[in-house]
């Protein structure tokens, strides 16, 4: 039976001599802990392999696979994906918010009810900023935490309390 595995990262090259290698995360950490082994792709299929141990260097990823003892060896893995099944990656990590995951979702104000779809994100170093298509128009929904009330995932909905006026702003033309 195979199993369903989810990525948590990429090999990026080897970190020394003796078979360590360096890693990129695409999750958060939610422990110190790693699972025992992690899965690579190779010819196609699914190849477990054994973590003798891991541990960070300057906010990378160092992992050491068993068998893996030196750069020859290490160097073979360089830009590969690696993954864990996903009853195990609940335990140890969880997914960065990617906020382009929530185009399409439908959100809805506390006070005038459902505002329309978002359609796009502004990202920006100052302040994320959902674009949301309501009739045509255009509406501007600055993302965050006084703002954003709920969001459902499941049924793709997220709930608001915008600043008294924002979305008439919009709609009063």
């Amino acid at each position: 039976m195979l199993k369903e595995l989810t990525k948590i990262g990429f090999i990026s090259k080897p970190f020394g001599f003796n078979g360590d290698l360096k890693c990129g995360l695409e999750i958060i950490m939610l422990t110190e802990k790693f699972p025992k082994f992690v899965w690579i792709y190779i010819d196609g299929k699914p190849v477990p392999f054994f973590v003798e141990k891991h541990y960070f260097h300057n906010n990378s990823l160092i992992l050491k696979f068993e068998d893996i003892s030196d750069e020859k060896k290490a160097y073979s893995f360089k830009n590969t994906s690696f993954y864990c099944e996903k009853n195990i990656f609940e335990k140890y990590f969880e997914r960065e918010e990617n906020l382009n995951d929530f185009i399409g979702f439908k959100v809805g104000d506390v006070n005038k009810g459902e505002i329309g779809k978002i359609s796009s994100i502004i990202e920006n170093t100052i302040q994320p900023t959902l674009v949301l298509d309501f009739k045509g128009k255009e509406i501007l929904i600055p993302y965050s935490e006084g703002i954003i009330l709920e969001i459902d995932e499941e049924k793709q909905i997220i709930k608001i309390d915008a600043p008294e006026g924002l979305i008439d702003l919009y709609l009063d033309n």
